[in-house]
């Protein structure tokens, strides 16, 4: 076979990694992307084979257009096209069949019921439906949970509000950022605070921030819901992989059938260990996908396992807690720097929202940095809140940023971009 003479796989090892790399081969011999890949290489152990990553993916579409090498799938079994969001770099086109629908939809059914999302709710999906695997994917996945999902989208909010205070108790699934979209309107066009909505659940997700339990218990006073980690996820691998029971005890890994998961160490390469405390980069093997299956794919989510023992609620999965990205983090004049970091010094501030966004220039070394920070409508003497965060951070933190103060910030209708280069 052309596939033995480029590069070699001995599968006579342990039985783990037998199977792993039995399922290397399944792949690339469907997959010019993997064959090209692991040319000249001999591969001994599942460790051995070559990481990817989302820039590798998207340089091969633009080299193969419009799906890439990588489908694996005759055209007939295409079944449906997403996009992913694009908030870190462009999108990347998805093509799933029938079969990776329903993985997708089983993934995200068990997501949202350990969220707590059941045949009681009424849920408003207000998530962008332009492509985006949360809007139409995530929809589905909450139907299959039982709960009746209304396709709302973002946008004309207005008329959100007219149809959420038609409902009795109703949930909503958003980012945390929108809800700042419909505060706004709330309070301009109603003279209205949140709370008198009466949301009963908000199943929140897609952005960094449900973690800080200060930012948390902000939008919990503010709108008298409950607000749920219920959304972690990534469209090129599976959409949801984790969402958070009532304990509150870190996020559950929701998708053990579908996917193989490795904890490296970013800086080495080194797998580490899966256990409570470990802190290292996800990297995920698709298990049974059909269209664009990955294998050892580079998240950049550094995550810290918190615990591995079955949870009293009565979910298996490995709870974890996102950390930050590997390609988030900044050097300002020589101190590492990551983004996320800002959020809890901002939610014991009650001007502010929680949401901001952190700007530099494109170019190295970083000498100077911006942060755009959501303010609440109304609030006054900006100027000594403004230097007020630019001491706590610089304190804390050790870097010194412009603070800007803002009440409206682009990325309503989809994630919120954290890091914005600059040329």
């Amino acid at each position: 076979m052309l596939l033995q003479r480029t590069w070699k796989v001995d599968v006579r090892k342990l039985d783990m990694d037998r199977n792993f790399l039995e399922l290397v081969l399944q792949y690339a011999e469907k997959s010019s992307f993997y064959r090209n890949l692991y040319h000249g290489h001999f591969i001994e152990r599942f460790t051995d084979v070559p990481l990817i990553n989302k820039q590798m993916l998207l340089d091969d579409q633009s080299l193969n257009p419009p799906f890439g090498s990588n489908v694996c799938v005759e055209s007939k079994k295409i079944a449906r096209l997403h996009r992913t969001s694009g908030t870190t770099m462009r999108p990347l086109t998805l093509v799933l069949t029938a079969s990776d629908i329903e993985h997708v939809i089983m993934g995200g059914r068990r997501a949202f019921r350990t969220a707590g999302m059941d045949e009681n709710d009424i849920v408003f999906n207000c998530m962008n439906y332009c492509m985006w695997m949360g809007g139409f994917m995530d929809h589905q996945s909450m139907e299959a949970t039982g709960a009746a999902v209304v396709p709302y989208g973002v946008g004309k909010t207005e008329n959100l509000i007219a149809m959420l205070l038609e409902i009795d108790s109703p949930c909503i699934h958003s980012t945390p950022s929108y809800l700042a979209a419909i505060r706004k309107v709330l309070r301009e066009k109603y003279g209205l605070s949140p709370r008198y909505l009466g949301l009963k659940k908000g199943f929140l997700g897609g952005e960094a921030g449900m973690q800080d339990e200060v930012f948390r218990k902000k939008i919990e006073d503010e709108w008298e819901m409950k607000a749920i980690n219920a959304n972690y996820g990534l469209s090129e691998v599976m959409s949801i992989l984790g969402a958070e029971c009532d304990r509150r005890e870190g996020l559950h890994f929701t998708a053990s059938p579908f996917l193989q998961v490795e904890i490296i160490d970013s800086a080495s390469g080194l797998e580490l260990p899966l256990k409570a405390g470990v802190i290292g980069e996800m990297v995920l093997t698709n298990l049974v996908k059909e269209a664009q299956p990955l294998i050892r794919y580079s998240t950049g989510d550094i995550i810290e396992i918190i615990s591995t023992d079955v949870c009293p609620c009565g979910n298996e999965g490995f709870r974890f807690l996102i950390r930050g990205r590997s390609d988030d983090m900044l050097v300002i004049k020589g101190i590492n720097f990551y983004p996320e970091a800002i959020r809890p010094l901002l939610s014991k501030y009650p001007e502010c929202t929680g949401t901001y966004i952190v700007r530099v220039p494109n170019r190295q070394p970083i000498d100077e940095i911006s942060i755009r920070v959501q303010v609440l409508t109304g609030e006054q003497n900006h100027f000594s809140l403004a230097e007020e965060i630019k001491k706590e951070i610089r304190d804390r933190l050790f870097i010194t940023p412009e603070i800007i103060l803002v009440q409206d910030l682009e990325g309503g209708e989809n994630k919120i971009r954290l890091v914005e280069r600059w040329s």
